[in-house]
């Protein structure tokens, strides 16, 4: 059919967007009211000549190719400068907090005359988009920020410190001071150690590893406290460090980690979900604006128009899936439920779908379809994802970008009991650390590849609010006949049957 040049110009003139009618030559056949309005340059000096004559950095030879593939296969392409994000340049206007001195666009290239060799390439203004993600971004950072000085907090001013010499104190923090309520520090020096724990046998569980035991203060009262018992020699003298924090200060802070991992946890779904929308939102976009344009100048036929609203139907429905993920995830679990491991495990995947990518992680997945679980959904979700999230780290900080990088997932049933096993090729754990990554403390203070507080939020999670357990090991494994050496988090939970 002859296209009607006048209705074509009606058409393309009054869309909120640009539209180029160009050849695989780069010669501009029609330049749209959008375009001489953000650019400046009008459609009467542009048409018959080559846009490389107005725009020279484009990428010739790229967005020749993207012409030619679109024209081949008779179908739509998206094309991505290389230098910058936007095709043509269009300067925008002096507003107040603006993030980016030009318009950032998405471009489309969609054939229009196959035997002459025309395509429409569509420019359409994501400034917004880009700098509501750029935003994000910037939110993320804060979050990572202030859990980062909350750390620093913790590691100040939770813990009463006293130092003994030859059985006495020497020194002490003013949280020690203030936890066994002395007016100054001078009251508790030169005590000694039987003066502050009075529980006799309490040298005898002194171990590597804190515990709780009951305190009982010069005033008659009493408080449960974790603490811990160091022995440490300097120039030839003997020091025993005692380190203590009240239990139910620790909870207080506990809550407050676990919203502060929740919450970083959000920030960085929230810029994996923008960065997924932004394609499906393209393609709607260019779906209906293309059928739209092809119904007004006599193009459209019942199959196009067909498998262009399956292609909006399907796209939608793969958005409104997301949404539904990301709203469980948010939910606050207020009693048990059940649910199936599988799809739990394939829908938290699917939340940090992005990052994975980005990271050229391969998940290799052996899931048992029938496992299901009567427990807290999404606390789980919450320390699936926190172990996901460290093997990630791990391999990008270990592995190089053209190495396999390897993140194996397998489920299994044994006597009524579900064994999850996640497993990294990143070369494992540093041996010296490696029984003390779910202990709190230990892993700001260590070198390790991820967040410390993610694994210990994790372990709290599967230890106490779903009754199972959780180990890690380094292990040795194959794949596709090749060595490979990573950890493995093993998770057992009861399993409803």
């Amino acid at each position: 059919m002859k296209l009607d040049n006048s209705k074509f110009d009606i058409i393309c003139n009054t869309v909120d967007n640009g539209i180029i009618l160009i050849n695989k030559n780069l010669e501009v056949q029609f330049w749209n009211k959008w375009l001489e309005i953000r650019t400046g340059i009008n459609s009467n000096d542009i048409v018959g000549n080559n846009l490389l004559n107005f725009y020279p950095n484009i990428d010739e030879k790229k967005l020749i190719r993207k012409i030619t593939t679109a024209l081949k296969l008779n179908s739509s392409t998206f094309y991505t400068p290389q230098i910058s994000k936007f095709l043509v340049d269009i300067e925008l206007g002096k507003v107040a907090d603006k993030v980016f001195d030009n318009m950032q666009q998405s471009i489309t290239i969609t054939p229009l005359d196959l035997e002459n060799e025309l395509v429409i390439i569509y420019v359409y203004d994501v400034t917004l988009l880009s700098e509501i993600n750029f935003k994000l971004n910037e939110v993320k950072e804060k979050v990572e920020e202030k859990n980062e000085e909350l750390k620093l907090l913790f590691d100040t001013t939770m813990e009463a410190i006293i130092v003994f010499k030859d059985n006495k104190i020497i020194d002490c923090n003013q949280v020690a001071i203030d936890l066994f309520e002395y007016s100054s520090k001078k009251s508790l020096l030169d005590k000694n150690f039987e003066q502050i724990i009075t529980n006799k046998n309490i040298l005898e569980k002194a171990s590597d590893k804190p515990f709780e035991t009951t305190i009982h203060k010069e005033n008659g009262t009493s408080f449960k406290a974790l603490i811990n018992i160091k022995d440490n020699s300097f120039k030839s003298q003997s020091f025993k460090i005692l380190t203590i924090v009240d239990v139910s200060d620790i909870k207080r802070k506990e809550t407050l980690l676990a919203e502060q991992s929740k919450l970083a946890a959000m920030g960085e779904m929230i810029g994996n979900i923008a960065h997924q929308w932004r394609q499906p939102l393209n393609i709607i976009s260019i779906t209906a604006s293309s059928t739209k344009l092809k119904k007004e100048i006599g193009l459209l036929t019942d199959k196009v128009l067909i498998d262009a609203l399956k292609l909006i139907s399907d796209t939608t429905e793969h958005l409104s899936n997301t949404i539904d993920v990301f709203k469980d995830f948010l939910k606050e679990d207020k009693e048990k439920s059940l649910f199936n491991l599988s799809v739990n495990i394939q829908n938290n995947i699917s939340l940090i779908e992005t990052i994975l990518n980005e990271n050229k992680i391969k998940i290799e997945l052996d899931l048992d379809n029938d496992i299901y679980l009567y427990n807290y959904s999404n606390e789980f979700s919450q320390a699936f994802i926190n172990i996901l999230d460290n093997a990630s780290d791990a391999i990008s900080l270990n592995l190089a970008q053209d190495e396999l990088r390897l993140i194996k997932i397998s489920t299994k049933q044994e006597n009524n009991e579900a064994i999850i096993l996640i497993t990294d090729n990143a070369g494992g754990i540093d041996k010296n650390i490696i029984n003390k990554i779910f202990e709190p403390y230990f892993t700001t203070k260590h070198k390790f590849q991820g967040t410390g507080l993610g694994l210990y939020m994790t372990h709290k999670i599967i230890k106490t609010s779903m009754k199972g357990k959780i180990m890690v090991s380094n292990e040795t494994f194959t794949h596709e006949d090749k060595l490979y050496t990573g950890a493995t988090f093993k998770i057992v939970l009861a399993s409803h049957s």
